[in-house]
């Protein structure tokens, strides 16, 4: 889920609270409902230790790590600022904690939400990782709220507010959690429902076994028609060159995060007398020809390694191989 969203939903939860509970309280459960997305700035330090807690979206996305965490900084906070109860605070910081995981559980990058029992990550996958249209939205509705809050407006006027903007919201969520639901449970188990920026588009990502070859489809839908679009189309034989050498990059793609979040992987292949260029392209993050993917260059014969690179790049020199 996009930054902003996490924020804005971190200010509209606790505004029925408000008058109820000391604004500490409020203000933790604010700063906790985006905290965790902070956990980028450690990523520095987990490619020096290489640490899969220091990961993005691994260890601060854990609800067991959000418990002990929220409660240690309640503790804290209870110290230092008077009159200020254990308790509100510890509560607080868990409903924001708990808002951000369940958001980010709801889109297409998993997380290990029982970290440290288990390092298994998790999602529902009925959103995007991150979904421009919604984070516009987030970013107009926290503007509107700023300049009402500046106006002195009264406490009526904001619950007006925390009722409309909820029922967008919960609608929002609600159409796309089921739409997944219903689309998921009717396509086959080597298919994935991957949604779409629009509501009313998606995706559908096959991958099959057919006459000793693999086929990779990507396909582009809307709802209320049967027409579909194919995106991407590739097949390969079982025993080429080609999947030797997609063995070998998928074993170095471990390496990268986004390679444990996602998972709905179509290979390109660029090769030639001396070099094979292997692109495995994650289609969840598919959207206009652009993609996240991991390259990797081997020499041919060797099979050495000769150059990687990962990213957000266009498909289009692939696609048209």
């Amino acid at each position: 889920m996009d930054f902003f969203t996490h924020m804005f939903i971190g200010i509209l939860v606790p505004i029925p609270l408000l008058g109820h509970v000391p604004s500490e309280t409020i203000i933790l459960i604010w700063i906790m409902s985006f905290l965790p997305d902070l956990d980028i700035l450690l990523e520095p330090f987990q490619k020096i230790r290489n640490s899969y807690f220091l990961s993005h979206k691994a260890g601060s996305h854990s609800i067991i790590v959000g418990f002990i965490f929220t409660f240690i900084i309640s503790a804290f906070c209870s110290l230092v600022i008077p009159n200020f109860q254990f308790i509100l605070a510890w509560l607080g910081g868990l409903i924001g904690y708990s808002i951000h995981t369940f958001l980010d559980f709801f889109t297409a990058s998993k997380i290990p939400i029982f970290y440290p029992i288990s390092k298994k990550e998790y999602r529902f996958l009925a959103d995007r990782a991150v979904n421009p249209i919604l984070a516009s939205f987030s970013i107009i509705n926290i503007t509107i709220l700023i300049i009402l809050l500046l106006s002195g407006v009264n406490k009526s006027m904001f619950m007006t507010l925390f009722n409309f903007y909820m029922s967008c919201y919960i609608c929002y969520f609600g159409f796309k959690a089921i739409l997944r639901l219903i689309i998921q449970f009717k396509l086959p188990k080597t298919s994935l429902y991957i949604p779409g920026i629009l509501p009313i588009f998606y995706n559908i990502y096959e991958k099959y076994e057919i006459n000793n070859k693999i086929i990779y489809k990507l396909i582009k839908k809307r709802l209320f028609t049967s027409k579909s679009k194919e995106i991407i189309k590739k097949t390969y034989r079982l025993e080429s060159i080609e999947m030797e050498f997609l063995e070998k990059a998928i074993k170095y793609s471990k390496n990268y995060r986004f390679f444990y979040k996602w998972n709905a992987m179509i290979p390109l292949f660029k090769t030639n007398d001396d070099f094979v260029s292997v692109m495995l392209v994650l289609a969840e993050a598919y959207s206009r020809r652009i993609s996240y993917t991991f390259t990797i260059k081997f020499n041919k014969k060797t099979k050495e390694v000769i150059k990687k690179e990962e990213g957000f790049i266009s498909l289009d020199d692939w696609l048209n191989i």
